[in-house]
């Protein structure tokens, strides 16, 4: 295969291109592209379905005002939010900045070992106690067993911030049978949001709203050209497993899912959005790096990592801002903002034009809400 055609397969390579690409921008030329407009430029390129790049990176967003900071986090005094994957990362950030405004967070994550190192880096960075449950996305019976001891546990749940997720691994599938991106980061996710809505709404009054934040990303643009595979076989077909388009598919079904059940929990005084945070320095892209290896080899990763990557991508205390924004901001609340979706930093955008598709939306719900049914 030809190198051009290698350019055109391999996503990690292109991936790897567009890093070094920002990367090379650090240098003494950055105030001149600057000057010309270049990253005012990249932040509102429009790419085949959708706006892709807006605020991918934060010299891509540095001319533009944040949609909230740090400062707009309110006294969340006994307001639970609950965060999926809230060990490292994203979730980890968020939850800091709940337990930093008196709120009270709980995390979940895969192992109880897990949880009990992150609420003890939480309590010596915040002061307060940060309650956890072990939860592993890719089992239907994990999630009921959390959600069974969460519900007996728990009085209220203020906001509901579907955070964790896989990103890119080699083809897998979960304890039900079901491909691990679609399987974990929406049909876990959707099983653990209707054991839990129930409980939301007993929280919700005039007084109070609560929240369901769905944490997705702009690779929901890139999903299989239908969008999302409709047949259990087609999603399941090893064969045909892309695993850039499998996760933007996951992504997508992350969408349309919050815009469905916004649609769903609006009477009942609920708000539900979905966000990108941008591309953030965790341990989501580790996938993509043991495909960028495979071309360029261990060293030269570490490189790039180290020397490019951490120092163009997003750092996960300011990228959780955008999810924590759709959680717990005062002006969201008052305006009553639900079934949107945002982008770096609490940014409105448009999604994907499958994503507003409301047959599509029911479509998912539903062949969601029957194979859980069956297992």
């Amino acid at each position: 295969m030809g190198f051009f055609k290698a350019l055109c397969k391999y996503s990690a390579v292109l991936v790897l291109l567009l890093a070094i690409l920002i990367g090379s921008l650090f240098n003494d030329n950055t105030n001149v592209l600057k000057q010309v407009g270049l990253f005012t430029y990249l932040d509102g390129v429009q790419m085949a379905r959708g706006t892709q790049l807006r605020g991918i990176a934060p010299v891509v967003h540095e001319s533009i005002p944040w949609g909230f900071t740090e400062n707009g986090i309110p006294d969340l005094t006994n307001q639970t939010v609950l965060i999926t994957g809230g060990n490292s990362g994203l979730g980890y950030w968020t939850a800091f900045h709940v337990a930093k405004h008196k709120g009270n967070a709980v995390i979940t994550c895969r192992t109880q070992k897990r949880c009990d190192e992150a609420a003890s880096k939480l309590m010596e960075a915040t002061g307060r106690e940060v309650r956890t449950g072990v939860l592993d996305l890719s089992s239907f019976a994990s999630i009921r067993s959390f959600a069974a001891t969460f519900l007996k546990q728990q009085k209220d749940l203020h906001s509901l911030v579907l955070n964790a997720g896989v990103m890119m691994p080699p083809f897998s599938t979960t304890k039900e049978g079901l491909e691990l991106q679609i399987g974990t980061n929406h049909f876990g996710h959707f099983l653990l949001t209707d054991l839990l809505l129930p409980l939301v709404e007993r929280t919700a009054s005039p007084k109070v709203t609560p929240t369901v934040v769905v944490v997705s990303s702009s690779a929901h643009y890139r999903s299989y050209p239908e969008g999302i595979r409709w047949t259990l076989d087609e999603m399941n077909d090893e064969s045909t497993y892309v695993t850039n388009l499998a996760y933007g598919q996951s992504k997508l079904a992350n969408v349309l899912f919050a815009q469905e059940l916004a649609r769903r929990v609006k009477e009942k005084g609920i708000l539900v959005n979905s966000i990108h945070p941008g591309v953030v320095a965790t341990e989501l892209a580790r996938h993509l790096l043991v495909r960028i290896q495979g071309f360029i080899g261990a060293s030269l990763t570490a490189f790039v990592k180290e020397k490019i990557l951490l120092r163009v991508l997003w750092e996960p205390r300011d990228a959780a801002l955008t999810q924590l924004y759709t959680a717990i901001a005062p002006d969201l609340i008052a305006r009553k903002v639900s079934g949107r979706y945002f982008h770096p930093i609490a940014r409105e955008n448009m999604p994907d034009p499958h994503a507003a598709n409301q047959t599509l939306q029911h479509r998912l719900w539903q062949l969601s809400a029957d194979f859980i049914s069956k297992h």
